[in-house]
């Protein structure tokens, strides 16, 4: 599971370098290149469908596991330590390299990206709308940090009980009844679902990843599901990816701006998309923890590695691929290329400071705990 959580964090780099190289969503991308790709967009929106609800899910089994076995304080304690310290902590200092690596690109890029022209212009503009405040892509820490909350409530007043639990810990239950109460959050949304990231706390949020984070309560309540679930992985991917399929077609036929996101309103007709949305949601992250425990269940150096740093690396990892990708703007490459760069770069950068400058250091204690070796 921990080797699991930490791929799962890891490929929101490969996510997010890939949306600068999107038909769907890269005049969105501060550092947006002008070539675009459909094939890597192809690959891009199937990973969003399933990478942080994987992440939720873990985080509650993970979850689970602490209140059992130190209660309820120790475990408010342990997560304001390792969560919300570090949501405050590199909130302020991600913002403004990213506010850096904006006003730099600015002022020295000649061929800037759609998005940062408009954002040129918008704070050239006194009277123009401002964007609401963001936390990023920290935002996955915020929404962490509420759920445990309500978890540890719900746990004090005996909200999870072992027999309800286990009766609902069913593989039909968790393919068929699942999904659906999904559905009313990813249709409250655009599509395909954005970042829960306003700092008031955002209701869809409980309902899709919240959900997820119950999930995986659920599945560390009954190990043994997992095993259950085991002979449907094969054909819940090839049906995965049937239904994507059918989503990609409509997506991609879509324009979106910025007003397109942020002033959503519901329609009928995205309806069935939101119900393929959270079927392709389920269903792979089902897929990921079979998968996960034929061949991600052992000690192994390269995991080990990626396991330790994964927190930090996820942490800075925005900043640095925009500076990497604004850099990339002036430079005649070939698109893979660039991707390659942009997403591997930030990659080797974000484990390798981790280790030569976080890892035996008070920051690095906060994120992982004291290491041994």
């Amino acid at each position: 599971m921990d080797n699991l959580r930490a791929l799962a964090l890891l490929l929101g780099i490969f996510f997010h370098a890939a949306i600068a190289y999107s038909p769907i969503m890269g005049d969105l991308w501060p550092a947006g290149d002008f070539e675009r790709s459909s094939a890597l967009d192809f690959v891009t929106w199937f990973s969003h469908m399933f990478r942080m609800p994987l992440f939720f899910l873990i985080s509650g089994f993970f979850a689970y596991m602490l209140l059992q076995k130190r209660g309820i304080k120790p475990f408010v304690k342990h997560r304001s330590m390792r969560i919300l310290l570090p949501f405050i902590i590199f909130l302020p200092l991600v913002i403004a390299s990213i506010l850096g690596s904006v006003i730099w690109a600015a002022e020295n890029i000649e061929n800037k990206s759609n998005f940062l022209k408009l954002i040129i212009a918008m704070f050239s503009n006194p009277n123009a709308e401002q964007p609401p405040f963001s936390t990023t892509h920290l935002w996955f820490l915020y929404n962490l940090f509420m759920f445990c909350l309500v978890a540890a409530l719900l746990w004090k007043y005996r909200g999870f009980q072992s027999q309800w639990m286990g009766r609902l810990c069913t593989p039909k239950t968790i393919l068929l009844i699942f999904p659906l109460l999904l559905i009313p959050s990813l249709a409250s949304v655009p599509m395909p679902h954005p970042a829960a990231e306003r700092i008031y706390p955002e209701i869809w949020s409980f309902g899709f990843y919240g959900l997820y984070f119950l999930l995986g309560f659920m599945i560390y309540h009954k190990q043994s599901l997992l095993d259950e679930l085991k002979p449907y992985a094969h054909w819940l991917l090839l049906l995965s990816l049937g239904l994507y399929y059918v989503w990609f077609i409509e997506i991609s036929q879509r324009t979106f701006t910025i007003e397109t996101l942020f002033n959503h309103q519901f329609r009928w007709q995205d309806l069935p998309y939101a119900a393929i949305e959270a079927l392709i949601s389920v269903f792979m992250t089902v897929c990921c923890l079979v998968y996960g425990k034929l061949f991600l269940d052992r000690k192994n150096a390269i995991l080990r590695v990626l396991s330790q740093s994964s927190y930090w690396v996820y942490i800075v990892h925005l900043p640095v691929l925009f500076w990497i990708q604004f850099l990339l703007l002036d430079v005649e490459l070939n698109l893979w290329l660039k991707f390659s760069i942009s997403s591997f770069g930030t990659l080797a950068i974000g484990i390798i400071s981790y280790y030569l400058l976080v890892k035996w250091t008070p920051i690095g204690w906060l994120l992982n705990g004291r290491k041994k070796n």
